[in-house]
């Protein structure tokens, strides 16, 4: 809801032509973007909406006392001789806040982060490096928003648009930049409408999201409108990814810094040592090169940091500086995230992997870091993409020593079929399902050795679990934690 008090002609005046004279003596009171919250006089903006519900909402809104219905076409006669129709009304609404909100995206540097994999760790990476810099710098994604050690949650990587204007305006009056972000949901739907990003970052691009997107083809496209911004000044690019020649041909945006591990790197970088407390990176930029000691885990971490790294460097800090701000760098909940333990004891790392190919090189990555068996604690989601559980299950089969598959977020499926669903064609003698997620977790860490190294997958950060529409309090590191500490005293 955002405040306006203002006469409804003098208002909208500035930003449409040929308005209606019935707007002429209504005096509005608030843009209201749920039709549950308009009280009478509020104006009430109709946006797309997926499911396809806008009459239900335009009526609510009317049987409540909306004064105008702000919609793109019209959805019902009720609208009749009451509504403005503004056609690619999230665009119109995008440019309005950001004008009536006090233009925030004009006092801070505003970068956007996009790809399958790595959004939440690059954009945490950037603010921490930012921030050693004296240069303050916020998050907003699926972590929260708010300084990156103190975030207020939202549940959604990407907010509504009405909301994301508000928390814009509400974080440029502390940080000078903020790495936001950017899911295909909120690029398809129009939620990032009125945000002048200055810089775009992509990591990758790998199977997640078909059941919104249907094919990968239509997944890549809505990736790639981030980097078809106007108002980009440079983009961040791994140019280790397939995808990444498609995307450099479809950017409108003439400033391209490519990373990776590859010669065409800009920002060059190598993983020269690989231990149990995380790994040593080589980073070349413009000639110069430097060693860095980093508390991570995983060959992809490095791409995470390299891209931060790269945005950092093409917003003019020097090289020598930004990896001495790098070396102080910390892991980021529920991505790699060790969980304390003892000499004794495996190593347990909790990760957000639900993705086939997150698995994957989250997999390849921890095999390096451990001298034991790899154990692996694995499930996938339900309501969502189908297609995708037996390719994670064959995954879990190749890359891990013992599986465990157990529930993640069933929603309103059974969790048992969802495990059946990964592993069909399995041999049943190289796996185990334990539908009960805390009993999974207890009994490989219990089951692991010192030598061995313990991957709980799927939830990362996430601190429910969602069953037949409701959420339960659940935390990986916490029943992890006491695994640990039950196995200590044994």
């Amino acid at each position: 809801m955002i405040v306006i008090n203002q006469n409804a002609k003098t208002f909208f005046k500035s930003w449409l032509a040929d308005l209606p004279e019935f707007i002429d003596r209504i005096e509005i009171k608030n843009l209201c973007f749920d039709s549950r919250d308009v009280k009478p006089g509020d104006v009430f903006v109709a946006m797309p909406s997926v499911a396809g519900n806008e009459a239900q909402y335009i009526k609510t809104a009317l049987e409540s006392g909306a004064s105008i219905i702000l919609a793109e076409k019209r959805y019902t006669d009720e609208m009749v001789g009451c509504s403005l129709i503004i056609p690619r009304l999230p665009e119109w609404v995008g440019q309005v806040l950001h004008e009536i909100l006090g233009r925030a995206c004009e006092k801070m540097n505003v970068i956007g982060i996009t790809g399958t994999n790595g959004k939440s760790s690059i954009s945490f990476y950037l603010a921490q490096l930012l921030n050693e810099l004296n240069n303050p710098c916020a998050v907003m994604g699926t972590l929260g928003y708010g300084d990156w050690q103190a975030l207020t949650e939202t549940g959604m990587t990407t907010l509504p648009v009405d909301k994301l204007h508000q928390v814009l305006t509400e974080l440029s009056e502390q940080h000078q930049a903020i790495a936001m972000e950017v899911s295909s949901h909120g690029l398809e739907q129009g939620r990032l409408a009125g945000v002048q990003f200055q810089a775009a970052i992509y990591s990758n691009l790998s199977r997640d999201h078909l059941d919104y997107h249907g094919t990968m083809k239509a997944y890549g496209a809505a990736k790639a409108r981030l980097f078809q911004w106007p108002s980009l000044e440079f983009a961040i690019i791994n140019c280790d990814d397939e995808f990444s020649e498609q995307l450099i041909k479809q950017t409108s945006c003439e400033k391209i810094i490519r990373y990776g591990q590859s010669q065409s790197a800009d920002l060059k970088f190598d993983v020269t040592e690989i231990h149990n407390n995380g790994m040593t990176v080589c980073f070349t930029w413009l000639g110069q090169e430097q060693d860095v000691e980093l508390p991570l885990y995983g060959e992809f971490n490095a791409y995470n940091v390299a891209a931060s790294l790269a945005c950092v460097l093409q917003m003019g800090f020097g090289f020598k500086e930004s990896i001495l701000a790098l070396s102080k760098v910390k892991p980021v909940p529920g991505r790699m995230q060790k969980i304390k333990s003892n000499k004794q004891q495996p190593l347990v790392l909790v990760d957000y992997a639900h993705t086939p190919d997150a698995l994957q090189q989250a997999l390849l990555a921890v095999k390096r870091h451990s001298q034991g068996k790899v154990h692996l604690v694995v499930g996938c989601g339900g309501d969502r993409d189908q297609g995708k559980r037996a390719l994670m299950g064959a995954i879990a089969l190749k890359y891990a020593d013992k599986i465990v598959f157990t529930s993640d977020n069933p929603r309103t499926e059974a969790a048992s079929k969802i495990c059946l669903d990964m592993t069909v064609g399995l041999e049943p003698a190289l796996y185990s399902i334990e539908l009960d997620r805390s009993k999974a977790i207890a009994s490989s860490v219990l089951e692991a050795n010192e030598n061995d190294l313990v991957l709980i997958a799927g939830k990362g950060h996430e601190n429910y679990q969602e069953i037949n529409g409701q959420r339960f309090y659940f935390s990986d590191e916490s029943v992890a934690q006491e695994a640990l500490l039950l196995g200590n005293k044994a």
